[in-house]
């Protein structure tokens, strides 16, 4: 809806608190429209004019669990706009976007450009919405993959060609689309209301995967487009499971050989690795054309076990019989929009097996560095302390100090604005550090170097370092988050270089572009500060990373969170949260403190 005056022609974007107020009397008052109504309708137009760039305003209507008996509020805002419009000097009208956009633009305004965005914001001035940023880190996640399937599954159903007798890919579509709203991805709804979103998600996922294993039966067949139905001569099976080493098929003990087949939905060339959880120790990979493909053994981690005796015992309803040791690690090379096959088989008894060398370096008296990386860039580590204490680039020659660590904020539990699952607000400027010292496993490989840190009971973290790749991957499992002591827990990780950033980071707009960050500082208005963390937190979708004249170091996150650069030549994520309490719309606790709560995470760092 919008209004325009006589003089002065008006349209006017109204606060949707406001237009609720107008249409609430008049619901009360079921027919009559009373002069009150009209002379605050029209002194709230002139208001919101003053302060609105040409005489075209829109009101927009809106709001939670608002407006459900259409007749009824269309019968009274037909009657209102009619009086409003009476004596000329409104002239309010429903109108869309477009309408109100050519108005705009037939009114020949100057307009200034904005080339940053309103983050982060605050209804308060302890109030700041950057929690959600990380909220529900798991689901989060779940969105996220399944996006990147969705598109994937897509293209391999039109490939194959649709059939009306076999399963498609809308369900997931349209839970993907639900799953967009403003409580789902973010993480803000309640628990119950989570689960709903996260079903319709699996049930849609559930029907994909079915799409896809359909459509590579009838395009490995080489049948033609419009052909497939019924029963295929090959069968496929997905691990969709990988995340707590669990894929029946690549377990199970066969003489035949193991094929299987890796698809890019990209436009370009894509090599990569790839890991399947093995039960066998002697196994070769070959191509399509029976060349020998490097690989490698590397074993799998005390935390992913437990993670899938838990998880596996309450998705298939049994106990895993036996735990796969290892995962089959090896490179693939796809062409674009398209797939390559791969075969995994016993290997001849005179072959030579690449399993990765253990080192397991407990605390000791010498202060030893330890190198990591097969390739240009290298990780150094401490093993006193079992931390990381530099990383280099043989290519690009930098070579930078770096810290990384974890910690947690205290939530607030302020009566007034206490923490949740919307607002971030720490108890303390200076977060608990959980560990200065931790266990170090180091594995070693012709395609990979990893290290496994164990940083307290709940936090697990596994780094890698591939042969033929200029970044570290590094693997969070954190959680359930301890909260015995009543105490909610904002996780961080820390990066510290001794960078000179001049207070500055750039954090990604939406996945699209990188802007500018400084702390404490905004461009449009004089910037009073209550919450220096807080207040200084941005959304990460794609990354963010921090700059000076001799070095860049980025991060790239799996999912959407939150980060900040608090200090000069510093990068802090936060990775999972558990305040006690949420007082804004959302009347339940956010804080997961079962089993479940465990949450794993995926970064990349890049240093340039």
């Amino acid at each position: 809806m919008h209004s325009q005056s006589i003089m002065p022609h008006l349209k006017v974007s109204i606060l949707k608190l406001v237009m609720k107020t107008f249409l609430s009397r008049m619901i009360l008052l079921f027919s009559t429209i009373t002069s009150i109504n009209v002379k605050d309708f029209v002194d709230a137009a002139k208001a919101q004019a003053n302060v609105t760039r040409t005489n075209h305003i829109m009101w927009t209507m809106g709001d939670d669990f608002q407006y459900q008996f259409a007749e009824s509020w269309f019968r009274q805002m037909d009657k209102f706009i009619k009086y409003v419009n009476k004596d000329g000097e409104i002239n309010a009208l429903y109108s869309t976007p477009s309408i109100y956009t050519d108005a705009k633009n037939a009114a020949n305004g100057s307009w200034p450009l904005k080339t940053d965005d309103y983050f982060p914001y605050a209804d308060g001035d302890n109030a700041y919405w950057t929690g959600y940023f990380t909220s529900r880190p798991g689901f989060k996640r779940f969105v996220r993959q399944l996006s990147g399937y969705y598109l994937a599954a897509r293209q391999v159903e039109f490939l194959a060609g649709k059939n009306k007798t076999l399963p498609n890919t809308s369900k997931l579509g349209d839970a993907l689309g639900v799953a967009q709203h403003h409580d789902a991805v973010s993480g803000t709804a309640k628990q119950h209301t989570t689960n709903d979103y996260a079903k319709r998600l699996a049930i849609g996922a559930t029907e994909a995967e079915a799409t896809v294993s359909s459509a590579f039966s009838c395009l490995v067949s080489n049948k033609i487009k419009g052909q497939c139905g019924g029963s295929q001569d090959t069968t496929f099976s997905q691990c969709q499971l990988l995340n707590i080493s669990y894929c029946p098929s690549t377990e199970a003990g066969s003489s035949k050989p193991l094929v299987v087949v890796v698809y890019n939905p990209l436009g370009w060339n894509r090599t990569d690795i790839i890991r399947i959880p093995v039960n066998d120790s002697s196994l070769v990979v070959t191509d399509s054309s029976g060349k020998a493909i490097e690989s490698q053994f590397v074993p799998v981690d005390k935390v992913t076990s437990e993670l899938r005796n838990f998880y596996l015992k309450a998705y298939t309803g049994q106990s895993s019989n036996q735990i796969p040791q290892n995962w089959l690690v090896f490179q693939v090379t796809v062409p674009p929009l398209g797939w390559a096959t791969y075969f995994i088989s016993k290997e001849p008894k005179t072959a030579e097996r690449t399993h990765s060398d253990n080192n397991s370096l407990k605390d000791t008296a010498v202060d030893e560095v330890v190198e990591i990386g097969p390739g240009n860039l290298k990780m150094l580590f401490s093993s006193a302390s079992g931390q990381l204490t530099r990383m280099f680039n043989k290519v690009t020659g930098v070579d930078t100090p770096i810290q990384q660590s974890y910690l947690w904020y205290a939530s607030s539990t302020d009566s007034q604005q206490s923490s949740g699952a919307y607002i971030f607000r720490p108890d303390s400027n200076t977060p608990t550090i959980v560990a200065q010292s931790v266990h170090l496993d180091v594995f070693r490989g012709p395609l990979v170097h990893e290290v496994h840190q164990q940083f307290s009971p709940w936090i697990y973290q596994v780094t890698r370092l591939y042969k033929d790749k200029q970044h570290a991957e590094i693997e969070y499992t954190i959680g359930p988050i301890p909260t015995d002591d009543n105490i909610g827990k904002e996780v961080i990780t820390k990066m510290t270089t001794n960078m000179v950033t001049n207070k500055t980071s750039y954090t990604d707009s939406n996945g699209r572009d990188f802007l500018k960050r400084v702390y404490d500082q905004r461009n449009d208005w004089n910037l009073s500060v209550n919450q220096p963390i807080a207040g200084n937190y941005y959304p990460l979708n794609l990354g963010t990373f921090i700059t000076d004249s001799k070095s860049e170091l980025s991060v790239l996150v799996d999912r959407a969170t939150g980060g900040a650069s608090i200090n000069d030549g510093e990068i802090e994520l936060m990775l999972h949260r558990s305040p006690p309490h949420n007082l804004l719309y959302m009347r339940s606790t956010l804080a997961i403190t079962t089993r479940d709560g465990n949450s794993l995470l995926h970064h990349i760092f890049l240093l340039d």
